[in-house]
């Protein structure tokens, strides 16, 4: 597979990253308040103050501590490893983001909650699951990406855009992200290469569809 140029923005990929596990902690805040507000209704399965839900937060801590470690890696010892510890940041954000939206989702449909809440905790998940996406999508396509070396962050080419070879910006992965969400696959014109790259939009598009069914399915039972 041929490398190509590669565009600036990866700082805003990580960046963007980062927020995913902020989202979370914002998220849970909100449930733990419902929760207490509703006097701790019993739940079955899990709730916030369950022990799974600590696991999620010390996830948060585990991924400031891998951050730390790799932007001095990164800026002392650039190379292989450096990316290795990116990628290592990525997956554990990753891990996060999963267990805590499975919690969640678990937990709304406990809890009595209000149209305005639901919106607004659907919206935090949509966004942390599309910035986990957008995260993979550049990283996969981008060798070298985290290493602190320039001249080895090259794309791939396992993501084809309508522009070709001038394509790539971060604007451009985020909109082949938002799309591949909304639509549940990629956006017309665009082509995905590799087993890996294929694998990312068929994960992004089942959670995002599973995510869509809960929320809705709650929306219709507090409407009724």
């Amino acid at each position: 597979m041929a490398l190509k140029h590669s565009h600036q923005g990866g700082g805003a990929v990580v960046v963007l990253l980062l927020l995913s596990p902020l989202i979370s902690l914002v998220i849970n805040r909100a449930l733990d308040h419902s929760w207490h507000q509703q006097n701790g209704p019993r739940v079955p399965v899990v709730a916030p103050g369950h022990w799974l839900f600590t696991l999620s937060t010390v996830l948060v801590v585990v991924i400031g501590a891998v951050l730390a470690v790799w932007l001095l890696r990164r800026k002392r010892q650039p190379g292989r490893s450096a990316r290795q510890l990116l990628e290592l940041l990525g997956a554990i954000t990753t891990l996060q983001a999963l267990l805590n939206g499975a919690l969640v989702m678990i937990a709304i449909s406990f809890l009595k909650l209000g149209s305005v809440e639901l919106l607004l905790i659907g919206t935090g998940l949509y966004g942390v699951l599309n910035s986990i996406a957008l995260f993979w999508y550049w990283c996969l396509d981008h060798q070298g990406f985290g290493s602190g070396l320039q001249q080895a962050c090259v794309r791939r080419g396992t993501v084809s855009f309508p522009e070709g070879d001038s394509g790539g910006s971060v604007l451009d992965y985020l909109y082949l992200t938002i799309l591949t969400s909304n639509t549940l696959g990629p956006p017309e014109n665009h082509q995905l290469f590799g087993a890996p790259t294929k694998l990312l939009a068929l994960g992004q598009s089942s959670v995002m569809l599973a995510l869509l069914v809960i929320v809705v399915a709650r929306a219709i039972n507090t409407l009724g």
